[in-house]
């Protein structure tokens, strides 16, 4: 996996992408867009500035999140996820219907101090199988740089 690395104006944030996946920068809503060659599904990371050294639970604003969409999840369907250093993640996955079309959607908050990024990946219903484990591994890989670095 080779690892990509996004500064953007709210954050930054570090991903390893596998072989056959690209990213290039969303230059609409910001943050980053990656894809399978010949793939059936979008993966979107946005990340979102936050107060220096401000720590936020993953869970807590994917909730959030999914609450603004209407979306109710009981909560043994968000799984947590640790990342490097002091980051953590929270998924869940969930399928929406619009008209006759149904999509499968895989999202997430990962957060780091003064860090969060919100992730998202879409694509029809019954083609998730094909690219499901990759984008969690892309997840489990994001990193937030540190001052240092």
């Amino acid at each position: 996996m080779k690892p990509e690395r996004y500064v953007g104006p709210d954050g930054a944030f570090e991903v390893a992408l596998p072989s056959g996946w690209s990213a290039e920068s969303d230059e609409e809503e910001g943050g980053l867009l990656i894809s399978a060659e010949g793939g059936d599904g979008l993966l979107h990371l946005m990340p979102f500035e936050r107060g220096k050294g401000e720590v936020v639970d993953p869970a807590e604003e994917l909730y959030a999140f999914l609450e603004d969409q209407e979306i109710e999840l009981e909560e043994d369907e968000v799984e947590d996820i640790e990342l490097h250093g002091e980051a953590a993640a929270a998924i869940c996955e969930y399928i929406s219907e619009d008209g006759e079309e149904e999509t499968y959607w895989l999202v997430g908050v990962a957060t780091g101090p003064g860090q969060l990024l919100f992730a998202s990946y879409s694509c029809p219903l019954g083609l998730e199988e094909r690219e499901r484990e990759t984008v969690r591994a892309i997840l489990k890989s994001i990193r937030f740089p540190s001052a240092a670095d």
